[in-house]
C-alpha cells in the first residue's frame, strides 16, 4: 500500500469516528473482556501457543532433528537438502534458539494477571525481539507501539542529522549578531550600553555553550549553568531564577559533544526571555524591552533574520505548533512592529523621557496585541 492509500484510509477512518471521541466513547466501541467471575488463574497449558514458548530450546532442537531424520528415511536425504536450501517456509526448517520460559513467579503473575513483563528478556529495539521470534517460528503479537517506537527512531535519526545541520547556522547567526552588537556598543550612549552589554552577555553565553567553550568573563553565571541547579543570577540587569537542570542534555543529544552543545545553546537561546510586560518593577520591564530591541536591531543589522526564518522553517517542518504560534514574543514579530517604522532605530537614538516614552508605547501595543503571551513557563517566576 503506497503512502497516499494510507492518507486516504486514515482520512476514512476519521470521517467514520470523527475527531471529538472522548475516552467514554472508546471504552463503549472497544469493551473489555469481562474477567473470571471466580478470580481463578487462568490454566497456561491450556492456552494456544503457550506451549511453544514454554519449550525447552534444546529439547526442541532435538525433537525438530528426530523429525527431519524421519522425513529423510521417508523422503530421501536429497528431500532434506532442497528443503533446507529452500526460501520457502516449512515446518522442518525450524531451529528453535532463544529460550523464552518463563519463571515461576513470572507464570503466577501470568495466570493471575494475564499480563507479565520479563526484564530479562529485554533487547536494544523491538525489531530484536520480533526478529528472535520469528528466527524460531513463534506466532507474533505486532503491537502499535512496536510500530509507533519504529517511526519515533526514524524521526529521532532525521531531527539528529537536521541538528547537526543546523549547528554551524546557529553559530553563524549568533556570532555575527554578537559582532553587530559589539560594533553598536562602541558608540551607543551609557543608557542604550547597558542594555548593549546584558544582550552581549546573552549572546556570549549562547555562542560559549554552542562551541563548548568556557567565557572568562561570566564566571558566576558559567558556575551556575554547570551547577544544574536551580540558581539566583543577574539577568538583563536585574535578578531572575533560573533553573538551570534544564540544561542537561537527554537522548539523543547525549551521543556526542557536538549535540551536546547545540541542546544546551538552544536550551539558552529559547528559554532564557526578555520579560517586558507584567513584572513587579516597570523600570526593569523597560530595560528588557529595550535589550529586546537592541538585539532585534543587531539582528537586521547583521543580516541574521533571514536565517532565523530560514532555521525556524525547517524545524516547524517536524515539530509544528499546529498554527498556534510561538509561545514567546518572537524576534520576528517584533522586528515587524519596530523595523520598518524605524521604532528601534528611534528608541536607541532618543535620550531620557523621549526613549522611555517610545518603549512605553512599544510596550503597549504589545500587551493590546497579545503577542507572545506565554502558556508555558520555562523557569521560576
Amino acid at each position: 500500500m503506497g503512502g497516499g492509500d494510507v492518507g486516504s484510509a486514515f482520512d476514512a477512518a476519521l470521517a467514520r469516528t470523527g475527531t471529538s471521541l472522548t475516552s467514554r466513547d472508546l471504552v463503549a466501541m472497544y469493551p473489555s473482556q469481562p474477567s473470571l467471575a471466580d478470580n481463578s488463574p487462568i490454566d497456561l497449558e491450556r492456552c494456544k501457543s503457550f506451549d511453544l514458548f514454554n519449550a525447552d530450546p534444546a529439547k526442541a532442537r532435538d525433537e525438530m532433528e528426530k523429525k527431519r531424520e524421519d522425513a529423510q528415511k521417508l523422503h530421501g536425504a536429497e528431500f532434506i537438502r532442497q528443503l533446507k536450501r529452500s526460501k520457502h517456509h516449512h515446518p522442518l526448517k525450524k531451529n528453535r534458539q532463544f529460550d523464552f520460559r518463563l519463571t515461576q513467579e513470572e507464570r503466577s503473575t501470568l495466570a493471575a494477571t494475564g499480563v507479565v513483563a520479563s526484564q530479562r528478556m529485554q533487547a536494544e529495539s523491538f525489531a530484536e525481539i520480533y526478529y528472535r521470534l520469528y528466527t524460531d517460528d513463534l506466532p507474533v503479537y505486532v503491537t502499535t507501539d512496536s510500530i509507533l517506537h519504529a517511526w519515533h527512531r526514524s524521526f529521532d535519526a532525521f531531527l539528529v542529522e537536521l541538528e547537526l545541520f543546523l549547528s554551524p547556522l546557529l553559530d553563524k547567526i549568533v556570532s555575527s549578531t554578537l559582532y553587530q552588537c559589539k560594533t553598536l556598543l562602541s558608540k551607543a550612549d551609557p543608557h542604550v550600553a547597558i542594555a548593549m552589554k546584558d544582550v552581549d552577555n546573552f549572546l556570549t553565553v549562547g555562542l560559549s555553550l554552542l562551541r563548548g567553550e568556557t567565557p572568562s568573563n561570566l564566571t558566576s553565571l558559567w558556575t551556575a549553568l554547570g551547577a544544574e541547579k536551580t540558581a539566583d543570577v543577574e539577568m538583563f540587569s536585574s535578578k531572575r531564577t533560573i533553573d538551570f537542570s534544564l540544561f542537561k542534555p537527554r537522548g539523543h543529544y547525549t551521543k556526542s559533544e557536538a549535540l551536546k552543545n547545540y541542546f544546551r545553546a538552544m536550551m539558552w537561546l529559547g528559554t532564557i526571555d526578555f520579560r517586558i510586560a507584567g513584572g513587579e518593577n516597570q523600570q526593569d520591564d523597560l530595560h528588557q524591552l529595550l535589550c529586546a530591541v537592541v538585539l532585534v536591531q543587531c539582528l537586521q543589522e547583521s543580516d541574521s533574520l533571514s536565517d532565523i526564518e530560514r532555521a525556524d522553517s525547517l524545524i516547524s517542518c517536524l515539530v509544528a505548533d499546529g498554527n498556534l504560534g510561538a509561545d514567546s514574543l518572537s524576534a520576528h514579530e517584533l522586528a515587524k512592529l519596530v523595523i520598518p517604522t524605524n521604532i528601534a532605530s528611534s528608541i536607541l537614538s532618543k535620550l531620557g523621557p523621549d526613549r522611555e516614552t517610545l518603549l512605553l508605547d512599544l510596550q503597549q501595543q504589545i500587551v493590546q496585541k497579545g503577542l507572545g503571551t506565554q502558556l508555558i513557563t520555562g523557569h521560576p517566576l
